[in-house]
């Protein structure tokens, strides 16, 4: 009698979705967000479609989380798909001169502003008494691009989950701060799209971000800022051979990891700029005909679903266990960059 129970009760049992249908799901939400803030855009041009997209999808986390099962919607792999998926769209529009022009002349600002950074993290939070590995966390997600560059370091510093996920936690929140902050300020300031665009690109934090804050402010400055932080982000090959380096001198107990830090490196190549800077070349050859506006326009849109799926995953509890040491280092650290830049910027008279 106890196999038919067992058949009844198998059969009863709902059916989960499958891996594909929760990630349509997920696209689903984001594209109607996405939808809803170009609605929303065009009563208010100032703040922009990014900028509703990621305050709609703050908004549903933080209040319908469990009515609209967004767990199960698989967001974050939305949210990589679609900004990679993005940026090159993006790149199609664009003259493979322009970008390589544009990343070597922003080269010496980022420089400064990753150093900068960096002495500012690993001092100031010895200082206050931060551990060594939540302090290069923080420093490199900062400096370089946020939750990426924290997931690359990671394995080299050994670091346990709870510091990797208290450095995030503490990236994105100030990731959230800039992308309604910068734009407002760099107005107030009076930056022109070029100042802004070196700006957000070398100050923000994660590669959303700043494409978020860099459109908001206008076209042209998140394409400028879009192509500086990308090139900020190939940093990030020499930051982790230079730390692979360092752990002797960082953690004297290190012990030998079974992955080489060649192969890590090779890990945290990242393969969408490599696409982005392909687009760029058939644009540039002329290959893509005429349909370069109209892949620029897709791109846009792709790039506001990815944003929506960015504020999806702002949970305001998970700012409130990365601590208040962490939280604090990440803001001089944060501020200490930004400041640098505007007046590296100042000096070379390239506001």
């Amino acid at each position: 009698m106890a196999a038919p129970q067992n058949v009844a009760s198998t059969a009863a049992a709902p059916q989960q979705p499958s891996a594909q249908m929760r990630l349509a799901g997920g696209v689903l939400l984001c594209l109607l967000i996405a939808v809803v803030a170009e609605w929303a855009s065009s009563y208010a041009p100032l703040i922009g479609a990014p900028l509703f997209a990621i305050a709609i999808g703050v908004v549903l986390t933080n209040t319908l989380r469990e009515p609209l099962r967004l767990k199960s919607l698989r967001i974050s792999e939305v949210s990589k798909l679609a900004l990679k998926g993005g940026i090159i769209l993006l790149g199609a529009s664009l003259d493979i001169g322009d970008i390589l022009r544009t990343g070597l002349d922003s080269l010496p600002l980022l420089l400064v502003t990753i150093v900068v950074g960096l002495v500012c993290a690993l001092g100031v939070g010895r200082a206050m008494g931060v551990d060594w590995r939540m302090r290069c966390l923080i420093g490199i997600g900062t400096t370089i691009c946020g939750g990426s560059a924290i997931a690359a370091l990671a394995p080299v510093l050994r670091a346990k989950a709870e510091e990797i996920a208290y450095a995030i936690s503490v990236i994105f929140f100030f990731n959230m701060l800039a992308v309604f902050a910068f734009p407002p300020l760099g107005h107030l300031i009076g930056l022109s799209d070029t100042g802004f665009g070196l700006w957000a690109g070398t100050a923000v934090n994660d590669t959303s971000a700043v494409v978020a804050a860099g459109f908001a402010y206008s076209h042209d400055a998140g394409i400028m800022a879009t192509i500086v932080k990308l090139t900020r982000t190939t940093l990030i090959i020499p930051l982790v051979i230079g730390f692979g380096f360092a752990m002797p001198w960082l953690d004297p107990d290190a012990k030998r990891s079974d992955t080489s830090l060649g192969q890590r490196v090779y890990n945290a190549v990242p393969m969408f700029i490599l696409l982005f800077l392909g687009a760029a070349v058939l644009n540039s050859l002329g290959l893509l005909g005429g349909y370069a506006p109209d892949i620029q326009l897709i791109g846009r849109w792709v790039l506001v679903v990815a944003l929506a799926a960015v504020g999806l995953q702002g949970y305001w509890s998970a700012f409130v266990g990365a601590g208040t040491k962490p939280l604090l280092l990440g803001l001089v650290t944060w501020i200490a960059v930004g400041v640098s830049s505007l007046l590296i910027q100042t000096w070379t008279h390239a506001l």
